[in-house]
């Protein structure tokens, strides 16, 4: 059975461990995401001060999805919801569940719930297939830049949420 649902603090070291073991495969790549080797610590102080979403097969974390919020913290670049940190357990990759969570979070949290008519990410453009993933979702890449200390190019691209 697949659930969908906001993560709790009993939830971190699960998550942790999903984050820890979908980043790691890019470590030695010329990206600098964060998530890619944040020490525990540092994982759950992000993980505390923004809402983690995560998507269940068979009650195991598989794949989680993290907003950056307006209001919150580090917002994104727009007023609208920001992605995060996403990622999926490389042992369940390839089965659908990270299109699956972000479905589910387009439809019970950001339409249904925020009411947002468009959401953001940014992602690396030297990542080999990330970018051309985001665009298989519906993803418009809006723009690419160099921000200040990091190794790659940010890819911003932006979703349209149909009413």
């Amino acid at each position: 059975m697949n659930e969908f649902r906001i993560l709790t603090e009993e939830d971190a070291d699960s998550w942790y461990d999903v984050l820890h073991k979908g980043y790691v495969p890019l470590q030695g790549m010329n990206i600098s995401f964060e998530a890619i080797d944040a020490p525990k610590k540092q994982a759950l102080t992000w993980f505390a001060a923004h809402p983690v979403y995560g998507f269940f097969a068979d009650g195991q974390l598989v794949s989680a999805i993290t907003l950056r919020m307006p209001w919150g913290p580090l917002p994104g670049p727009d007023k609208v919801p920001h992605i995060g940190w996403f990622v999926t357990d490389p042992a369940f990759q390839g089965k659908g569940y990270a299109k699956q969570l972000l479905a589910e979070l387009e439809e019970k949290v950001l339409k249904k719930q925020l009411k947002t008519p468009f959401y953001t990410l940014g992602t690396a453009e030297e990542h080999p297939w990330l970018v051309e993933m985001y665009e298989s979702m519906g993803f418009k890449v809006t723009k690419t830049v160099q921000l200040n200390g990091k190794k790659h190019h940010t890819v911003f691209m932006k979703k349209e949420l149909a009413e």
